[in-house]
């Protein structure tokens, strides 16, 4: 493919949703434009893009494919001709949601047979009803 121009990066840039971001108080950025975009159930991404009218080496653009826009060549090559932002697979949540359980009442299900898979997004008013043998142990009993 032909080595992308800055004005390449722009225009994924905004059929992909970044914006730009506005340069610090204080501090004049001449040379680059920040771009961000955020990204659910995880960090925005952030790039950089040279302000004047060259174009990207082969490896600075796919150190940028790779670390910053998080697309393939091929993806950010099909977005620029087409219009269309590429899809992105949904981001893990780098934490779990809700209040985890306190460590005691933990140890304290896990000891009665209770898998992590079971109490995985209880609340811990939740796990302290729970019975003192799990179902799956209850029925292996019987």
């Amino acid at each position: 493919m032909k080595p992308p121009r800055y004005q390449d990066v722009r225009a994924f840039c905004r059929i992909d949703g970044w914006t730009r971001a506005a340069d610090q108080p204080g501090r004049r950025v001449s040379k680059h434009e920040t771009w961000t975009r955020p990204m659910p159930g995880g960090p925005p991404l952030r790039t950089a893009i040279s302000k004047g009218r060259g174009q990207y080496g082969p490896q600075m653009f796919a150190r940028m494919l790779k670390h910053q826009l998080r697309v393939t060549e091929e993806q950010f090559w099909q977005a620029v001709r087409s219009g269309v932002p590429p899809e992105r697979p949904p981001v893990k949540p780098a934490r779990p949601t809700g209040h985890p359980l306190p460590l005691a009442l933990a140890q304290q299900l896990l000891a009665r047979g209770y898998t992590e898979a079971q109490l995985r997004g209880l609340t811990a008013k939740e796990a302290r009803l729970l019975p003192n043998v799990p179902p799956a142990a209850q029925r292996a009993t019987q």
